[in-house]
């Protein structure tokens, strides 16, 4: 491989970046993978800022139970003037997961308490990078379609994130261009977007090109998180064997 035909991926450079989820879908999706997964959940209560741990029991139309607060002793109660913090472990130090929420009533169990809180209506994620992404070369579940010097091309995407995605190409795109109305296949559906080249890097006789994406609509950047949950709870189904 020549190493000056290999760029530096500047789609992976470490940054913060936060995308904050308040369709009601997504956040549905998002909370039905924690309750499958068993994601441990962290629990910081407002104003005391007491920390615990806790697990997803249930989910009810509009509040989830969840399990006692673990902190090194029984069960904690939960004043009705504290607010929640919820945080998801990912699975990732690249990401923090959380939702806000306050306490709706407690539930007894048996010699157990547990709560009771109000579903969320935003959910944020934190990224230490400047995407979280999911793979998509192996399902053929994506494909982008663009123009580029008066030439069509319709490519699979080898990986999506919230904010940009990457692709396989024959040639070589010069980075800072930008690929306006760009049309993005995923599954079913389809949306559009401006991506700016990020990178292209040489790899095995052809090129991984990054790009972030700079302009999108809210119903589209929808449609793509959507898209990326479902990807996630089928990889989390198929860990657990329930595929």
């Amino acid at each position: 491989m020549d190493g000056q035909e290999r760029e530096q991926d500047k789609y992976s450079d470490s940054a913060v970046n936060d995308v904050r989820i308040k369709n009601a879908e997504a956040i549905e999706q998002i909370i039905n993978n924690i309750l499958i997964s068993k994601k441990e959940l962290g629990i910081t209560l407002y104003p005391s800022k007491g920390y615990f741990k806790s697990y997803l029991l249930e989910i009810k139309p509009k509040f989830l139970l969840i399990d006692s607060l673990m902190p090194f002793y029984g069960n904690k109660i939960i004043s009705k003037s504290e607010f929640i913090k919820v945080g998801v472990d990912s699975g990732n130090n690249n990401i923090e997961r959380y939702f806000l929420t306050k306490f709706k009533e407690e539930i007894i169990n048996g010699e157990d308490i547990n709560f009771l809180i109000f579903k969320p209506i935003e959910v944020v994620l934190i990224e230490k990078r400047i995407a979280l992404r999911v793979s998509t070369s192996q399902s053929n579940m994506a494909f982008i379609n663009f123009s580029h010097n008066g030439q069509n091309y319709f490519m699979p995407v080898h990986d999506l994130s919230w904010n940009g995605m990457s692709f396989n190409s024959e040639f070589k795109i010069e980075t800072g261009y930008v690929i306006k109305h760009a049309l993005i296949k995923l599954s079913e559906k389809s949306i559009n977007a401006d991506l700016k080249i990020a990178h292209s890097t040489y790899l095995s006789g052809r090129y991984r090109v990054g790009c972030m994406i700079i302009n999108i609509s809210d119903n589209d950047r929808d449609k793509l998180i959507n898209f990326i949950l479902t990807i996630e709870r089928q990889d989390i189904n198929s860990n657990l064997g329930l595929d």
